[in-house]
């Protein structure tokens, strides 16, 4: 019996020595099998990458997301998961949004979209008028903003709005402009019609990791700083507002040891991007105070199946890093393959609601979007330290 209880302490112990943890629990993510399903119209491609959720001044809670094949910004009941209406936004005139890119929503007052034919963002109401058109232009160093397909969910780059001011992020594109000079976010003074670059650029990352020439990242903001995460970087890099405090922050998975791999061109290019290990969004909890941070191991998908066009689903094999509000790992969790799409997600105060629609590459049907619910839960492995100490047998660490 000691000899286990000893084997178990041991254990123990190194995992919280390995967690950076001050105290002796661990966290995790635990599936609470409550699930939303969210009914799709027939006209409605399942499509991940512009949904967000919001509340009005009323408390309501809605989830809303962009069919960009027709146009059209859906609304749902958040909590009972009902459909409310629909926003069928205008393709000519004055008020045309031709072929949006992207969608925010901050609130009801607030939905911004991007259009390939505008250099900007159009800010519409809920009769899809453009109340207002915010253009990038060329900020006072030169720089010229390029349009990207912010707002969108994944990468998770949501444009930040403080004190009427927008905080949007910058695509590296090399024929524009030299990657290294190319600052990470951009913010346009929506009252002065300007826009300004910040200081923080993409020779932020090794030379090693410019090479992969996957600079792709997700970036949040957690009321006082933007935090941003590289998909080829185990470091997260904070930033003060104005980008003139920075910080590197080693957030290293167990379960991946390098993801500075470069893909191969091939005709298998879609199947080997979803196989390459990579991190990937790193979100913000407010409810509880902490970061998770999707993380991609390498895995080996079916030859069977066609991925064109699959990366919309997610990837097969994915772990949550947790990081506790000073950016220390807390936790990480391993979640089974081939179920989630982690690729969508939303914070709630309920926890953190994942898409369980990975299956849909199987040919599920695409007539729902479902969501499960995880809750963070923390093991208190005190209890096995205060049995093992009554065995008298002494462990040194």
């Amino acid at each position: 019996m000691k000899n286990i209880l000893l084997l178990l302490l041991f254990c123990v112990l190194i995992s919280c020595k390995n967690e950076k943890s001050s105290n002796t629990y661990s966290y995790n993510l635990k599936a609470s099998e409550i699930i939303k399903s969210f009914v799709l119209d027939s006209d409605v491609k399942y499509n991940a990458f512009y949904l967000y959720t919001f509340s009005d001044d009323k408390g309501k809670e809605y989830l809303t997301f962009l069919n960009y094949r027709t146009n059209q910004i859906l609304f749902y009941d958040l909590e009972t998961t009902d459909f409310l209406f629909k926003l069928n936004l205008n393709s000519e005139g004055p008020h045309g949004v031709v072929q949006p890119t992207g969608l925010y929503v901050k609130d009801l007052n607030h939905i911004y979209v991007s259009s390939y034919v505008y250099s900007g963002l159009m800010r519409v109401d809920t009769t899809c008028h453009i109340i207002q058109k915010i253009p990038y232009g060329i900020t006072s160093k030169g720089y010229n903003v390029l349009p990207s397909y912010t707002p969108s969910s994944h990468p998770y780059i949501a444009p930040v709005i403080i004190d009427k001011k927008i905080y949007i992020t910058q695509n590296a594109i090399d024929r524009f402009h030299p990657i290294v000079d190319t600052p990470l976010s951009v913010v346009i003074d929506t009252v002065q019609k300007s826009c300004e670059d910040l200081p923080l650029t993409y020779g932020i990352l090794t030379e090693k990791e410019l090479a992969i020439k996957d600079p792709r990242f997700s970036r949040v903001f957690n009321g006082k700083e933007f935090i941003y995460s590289f998909y080829v970087s185990e470091d997260i890099v904070v930033t003060s507002v104005d980008h003139s405090e920075v910080k590197k922050i080693s957030v290293k998975s167990k379960y991946l040891d390098s993801p500075i791999v470069k893909q191969e061109v091939s005709e298998r290019g879609p199947q080997l991007n979803l196989e390459l290990a990579r991190y990937g969004d790193l979100i913000y909890d407010p409810y509880r105070e902490v970061y998770y941070r999707f993380v991609y191991p390498k895995t080996t998908l079916e030859d069977n199946i066609r991925w064109w066009g699959k990366s919309v689903y997610g990837r097969k094999k994915f772990s949550v890093i947790i990081l506790n509000k000073d950016f220390q790992i807390i936790g990480e969790t391993l979640f089974p393959e081939s179920i989630y799409n982690s690729y969508v997600f939303f914070v709630h105060k309920d926890g953190l609601y994942i898409s369980r629609d990975y299956q849909m590459i199987y040919g599920q049907s695409e007539d729902y979007m479902t969501f499960e619910l995880f809750n963070l839960v923390k093991e208190d492995f005190s209890l096995y330290i205060s049995i093992y100490r009554k065995t008298n047998v002494q462990v040194y660490v």
